[in-house]
């Protein structure tokens, strides 16, 4: 019986530190300029015809420019988030029926997920992305998941390095 137990214990202990991650183990930066690859994106009824991301990635910070096109029109917005998991305060845009009131940024292993408080017609929200390297760093991944009132939606952008 105790060897059966010594045998599990140390099974378990085994499969615990092989999901660990290496501590020394560093995080991906995702600076540099990416391009929206369409037909391999899944944006729904709310995908640009174009998009440009401007990524710059420091210890501490990590911020994106979006410029992007569609049948609306250009846009260009700006965010940033502080890498240690704190919420930035995003400035209020003037006239802006959406708006991101602030940013969250926390790793989950080798994924940086963004949190953003929403307000979308006076009504809040949330969006989570979740950006994801490729192995050789050619290909950036972001997924979505968006909540507005009792409205949820999901997209998934994949991004070439440019």
């Amino acid at each position: 019986m105790n060897r059966k137990l010594s045998a599990l214990v140390l099974l378990a202990s085994l499969v615990g530190f092989c999901g660990a991650e290496p501590a020394g183990r560093a995080k991906p930066n995702f600076s540099g300029t990416w391009k929206l690859n369409l037909q391999k994106s899944d944006l729904g009824q709310i995908a640009p015809t174009s998009e440009t991301d401007t990524i710059t990635q420091t210890a501490d910070e990590f911020k994106i420019e979006v410029a992007s096109e569609s049948q609306r029109g250009k846009r260009d917005t700006t965010t940033t988030a502080k890498l240690d998991g704190t919420d930035t305060p995003n400035p209020a845009a003037a006239n802006s029926v959406f708006q991101i009131l602030s940013t969250k940024a926390t790793w989950q292993g080798s994924s940086l997920v963004i949190t953003q408080t929403t307000s979308f017609q006076d009504s809040k929200g949330t969006m989570t992305a979740t950006y994801t390297l490729s192995d050789d760093g050619k290909t950036l991944t972001k997924t979505t998941h968006a909540v507005f009132n009792e409205n949820a939606f999901d997209s998934k952008s994949v991004y070439d390095k440019a």
